[in-house]
């Protein structure tokens, strides 16, 4: 098993769902659709939503473009994939739910994925 530091949204429970989809992925055969029911792309989709609200709205934060294909690439997702299709349907379905509490969903964002981030440190940056 690969370990890989991630720095950057949602809570250390992204961690674990991370842990926990590798290890089911290596215990379950894949299913005809990739994308359905894979974790990590729905995680690397989540952070993509959360870096689009970012930069949507929180006042002097935005992502890091950089760090944020890195770390998508990191969960075994292309970058490119979040651009279109059924990723980015459920990464613009993520803005609409950060939207819901801007001014805690900034915080919480710059707490966990900001230049000292508990989680992936560096996805989200001053403007």
């Amino acid at each position: 098993m690969r370990v890989v530091r991630l720095s950057g949204l949602v809570s250390a429970g992204l961690l674990l769902s991370l842990l926990t989809a590798q290890a089911q992925t290596q215990t379950q055969p894949q299913t005809q659709d990739p994308s359905a029911g894979d974790p990590r792309r729905n995680q690397a989709a989540k952070l993509a939503g959360l870096a689009g609200f970012v930069n949507l709205e929180c006042p002097g934060l935005r992502s890091d473009p950089a760090r944020l294909k890195q770390t998508v690439e990191a969960l075994g997702v292309d970058a490119a994939s979040l651009e279109t299709g059924d990723l980015h349907l459920i990464a613009t379905r993520y803005i609409a739910a950060y939207q819901k509490d801007v001014a805690a969903n900034c915080r919480k964002a710059e707490a966990t994925f900001g230049p000292q981030g508990s989680i992936i440190p560096g996805l989200i940056v001053p403007r």
